[in-house]
């Protein structure tokens, strides 16, 4: 008789576990994660079958002729070539990539420092720099002074002292100049892999600056620059302070982008965590995969934010933001926000309070909150496909009224003011209450609640008030092991 395996069954258990948390958060992709980590399909099978194997020889019955039959052999062709694709087609989405490092120095070696001596290069009021650094950080400064400084140091981790004096010989930073722009180059000669020698580095720039950093690996402080700012790179934390230009931040990974004071527009695309923007007097535009928290503060120009990028699973704009807005992994929250303001996303739970013109909101999962706090009120449109919504007035406010909740009950504050009616599952609520904008909510699962509200209600912050941004660490001392 063919003895039967538990693989299959439990690898299907484990797939179908994976769609149903992509159902229940849709922000999840399960595409994206099936790309990267479809290898531990088959490591889970082979471990299991294997197991497997043994219980049966302690149990002394009789052993498969063969691991494995002809139809998984045929199976795992067939999960390969899917994965592979789709690792492929998500590289090509410019998916952020999965660096895993098998250099053990580079965690377990030992941390030798080699002053970099100071360069000093001439430059005009306003030069462009381009600092090139793959490894490391660097802090940007800017100054009163018509030239470039350039000091730092070089970090290498190894086992030995030789191994790191022979990396650090190979590793070297240059200053250079080149039909008026400068150039900062953290070089290697030969062939070495220079991913164990890190190069810290610390420039001061006149402040009519142009910078452009790009890197591989390592954080960026930029702060006092009069010019624009660029920054390119695999992976990096990125801070800026006091930037009167334009911001450009393009990034496949990141920790923490925080901006703040900058005269310029904000376009910043790419992969990360959390982001902080605060101060803006240009317009701000991100694209891209946030984790994290998402805070927008005292932004003067038109705000927008592109979620998700390919799958779009959330977008809101607005013409500004005076107040704040903050976004994290499962809520969106606004609070003084100028409008017309749109939003749209795929599962969310909302809170907008005193914003002004109009409000637009497209949902497929999540409740809404909805406190315009002044009079006349604006136009609101709220549709949502599962979830509750509800809506508090000011006790002057004068609006006429039209609320549709599908499957779900409405509740009223107005009394008989505004007309309640039901038809089967779905109940509608409709009514003026002197002249005033259009307001209309519609939740096709989920109740529909019309409140009037306190000055208190109105009034309670919904977002928590912003935290004191951290001061610039000072340039820190340069220890030198050996040199």
């Amino acid at each position: 008789m063919r003895r039967g395996s538990v693989v299959a069954p439990l690898i299907l258990i484990a797939i179908g576990a994976l769609f149903l948390v992509n159902n229940l958060n849709p922000e999840l992709s399960v595409l994206g994660l099936l790309s990267r980590f479809w290898p531990f399909v088959l490591i889970a099978w082979g471990a299991l079958r294997l197991l497997e194997i043994l219980f049966w020889a302690t149990r002394g019955k009789a052993l498969p002729a063969s691991g494995l039959s002809g139809g998984e052999w045929g199976l795992i062709v067939f999960l390969t070539l899917l994965g592979s694709s789709l690792f492929f087609v998500n590289q090509r989405a410019h998916w952020p990539p999965v660096q895993i490092r098998m250099k053990g120095v580079e965690v377990f070696g030992k941390a030798y420092d080699y002053n970099i001596d100071e360069q000093t290069m001439a430059a005009d009021a306003a030069p462009r720099v381009i600092l090139e650094n793959s490894y490391g950080n660097a802090r940007i400064v800017g100054s009163d002074g018509n030239e470039v400084k350039v000091s730092g140091r070089k970090t290498v981790r190894a086992y030995q002292q030789g191994e790191a004096d022979a990396a650090s010989r190979h590793v070297d930073v240059k200053v250079t100049k080149e039909g008026g722009v400068i150039h900062i180059r953290a070089e290697q000669d030969g062939n070495r892999d220079d991913r164990m020698v890190s190069t810290d580095l610390e420039i001061t720039v006149p402040h009519g600056a142009r910078i452009e950093a790009r890197g591989r690996r390592g954080d960026f402080d930029v702060t006092e620059i009069r010019g624009d700012v660029e920054v390119d790179s695999d992976n990096a934390g990125v801070r800026l302070q006091g930037i009167g230009g334009n911001v450009r931040i393009q990034l496949r990974a990141s920790d923490l982008i925080r901006a703040t004071d900058v005269k310029g527009s904000v376009d910043l695309k790419g992969y990360g965590h959390d982001v902080e923007l605060e101060d803006i007097a240009g317009q701000v535009t991100v694209a891209g995969n946030y984790f994290g928290d998402v805070q927008f503060r005292s932004l003067a120009k038109p705000v927008r934010f592109e979620g998700g990028v390919n799958s779009r699973t959330s977008e809101f704009s607005a013409q500004a933001c005076p107040g704040q807005i903050r976004m994290a992994r499962g809520n969106l929250t606004m609070e003084g926000v100028t409008g017309p303001v749109v939003i749209s996303a795929r599962s969310k739970d909302l809170q907008i309070s005193d914003f002004t013109q109009s409000l637009q909101v497209r949902l497929d999962r999540g409740d809404v909150d909805v406190r315009p706090s002044r009079a006349p009120l604006p136009q609101v449109d709220v549709v949502t496909s599962a979830g509750n919504i509800e809506l508090v007035l000011p006790e002057n406010a004068k609006f006429a009224l039209k609320a549709v909740a599908s499957r779900g009950e409405i509740e009223n504050d107005y009394g008989d003011v505004l007309q309640q009616s039901s038809q089967g599952s779905r109940n509608t609520l409709t009514g003026s209450v002197g002249q005033g904008p259009e307001l209309k909510l519609q939740s096709e699962r989920g109740a529909v609640r019309v409140r009037k509200g306190s000055v208190a209600d109105l009034a309670r912050p919904l977002v928590p008030p912003p935290a004191k941004p951290p001061i610039p660490p000072s340039p820190r001392e340069l220890v030198v092991e050996k040199n």
